[in-house]
């Protein structure tokens, strides 16, 4: 038989006692209760990391029904830098614990020009403007910009990367111009009944955004038919005739876009899509224009920049002014049209004749014309490089047209 000592029952009969008793009294077991971590950033939406695990919530929000233990919290927003880096928590019971994260960013912002793509240290970020860059070191980076069909300087621009920090480049700090720009001739008469048409085409054409006088112009001659009294066609009765005859123009209203006549002289959409087509080639040169209209005889200075070497023999240098806008009413003819829009009035006597264009070597020609009695600020100076023979347009610009601006797409 075993013996249990007196001792060693005593204390087992204590303990039933306690136990007993305090089954008496009611107590319980202990328990651990849930809590609660709130997270918050400053932006938002960030990401939530609970002990390295992504939650699958993003800031704020806030994490329940958590047992009681010590937390690591984090947060992660693409391109930003959070503090602190992480938050060690530790959750009682019944606990409600706030957390915040601060986050911040390191690069650049641009906003224009809109659509170009933008490179690091000639590295393609795969962002398009407007964008911020972040995530990049402290110190210099060089920043430049592509867009198909335009080019945009500077080349490069310098930019200071500070710690933490956003920096904004300035909205004029990259400029843009269209490689090309188109050349429009429109034959018209007042007494033509479907010539306003055309010239209403026209104007719609070069109010939007995509045919910005960088990239499109126009110009209106007059024929002599029907109405011979055409003021328009009487203002310059010679030149006029020389423009219609080089095309052969036998019917009003007549249209040609960088030379080439279109089957349909008032098919907006044939026009606009033949200018579209035609805003792919890249002549490889530039034509700037200015021009001073304060006297009656205007000098207009034409200048030709090779982006690479042309070989232009061949062509000739077309330049000539306009008016933008003449109001004449009542009408001057039976087509009741009352306002005319970029109507020819002079061109250089002799158009000069080109040959090899290189970069090193941009050509200057200062040519003076003769205006009328309008407003100066009424008038536009253009030239537009074409063949003598084929026709064909390469190249145009006007004093309208600004040599670079900071929008996509100047007007």
């Amino acid at each position: 038989m075993t013996r249990i000592s007196i001792g060693r029952a005593l204390v087992i009969g204590l303990s039933l006692a306690g136990l007993l008793l305090l089954a008496a009294c009611g107590a319980e077991e202990p328990t651990f209760e849930p809590g609660n971590i709130i997270v918050t950033s400053d932006p938002e939406s960030a990401a939530i990391f609970l002990d390295g695990q992504d939650s699958g919530f993003i800031t704020p929000h806030t994490l329940t029904g958590l047992d009681p233990a010590v937390y690591v919290v984090s947060v992660e927003l693409t391109d930003f830098v959070s503090d602190p880096d992480t938050v060690s928590v530790d959750l009682k019971p019944l606990d409600t614990l706030p957390v915040n994260f601060t986050l911040s960013q390191t690069g650049f912002r641009i906003n224009s020009p809109v659509g170009a793509r933008i490179l690091v240290d000639l590295n393609d970020t795969g962002k398009i403007v407007p964008a911020a860059v972040a995530g990049l070191e402290p110190g210099t980076v060089m920043v430049s910009l592509e867009m198909d069909g335009f080019l945009i300087k500077p080349l490069q621009y310098e930019v200071t990367i500070v710690d933490k920090q956003i920096t904004d480049i300035p909205d004029d700090a990259f400029l843009t111009r269209s490689k090309k720009t188109v050349f429009l001739e429109g034959f018209a008469n007042v007494s033509c009944m479907p010539c306003p048409k055309l010239t209403d085409n026209l104007v719609a054409m070069a109010a939007k955004p995509e045919f910005s006088s960088d990239r499109a112009l126009f110009m209106e001659f007059s024929v002599s038919w029907p109405e011979l009294g055409d003021p328009f066609f009487l203002a310059n009765p010679q030149e006029n005739s020389d423009r219609f005859n080089k095309y052969q123009v036998l019917g009003a209203p007549d249209l040609y876009v960088d030379g080439v006549k279109q089957a349909d002289a008032l098919n907006a959409d044939d026009m606009e899509l033949a200018v579209l087509a035609a805003l792919e080639s890249d002549p490889g040169f530039l034509v700037d224009v200015t021009a001073d209209f304060t006297n009656t005889n205007v000098p207009v200075t034409v200048k030709l920049t090779a982006i690479r070497d042309a070989d232009l023999t061949g062509h000739v240098l077309f330049v000539a002014i306009f008016e933008e806008v003449i109001v004449i009413d009542p009408a001057p003819g039976l087509n009741t049209q009352t306002e005319f829009h970029h109507v020819f009035r002079d061109r250089v006597d002799t158009l000069p004749a080109l040959g090899a264009l290189t970069v090193e070597d941009p050509q200057e020609f200062n040519l003076t014309l003769s205006r009328g009695g309008a407003a100066p600020d009424n008038y536009v100076a253009i030239a537009f490089v074409q063949h003598d023979i084929s026709h064909a347009i390469l190249q145009a610009g006007s004093s309208k047209a600004p040599s670079t601006s900071p929008e996509r797409n100047p007007r």
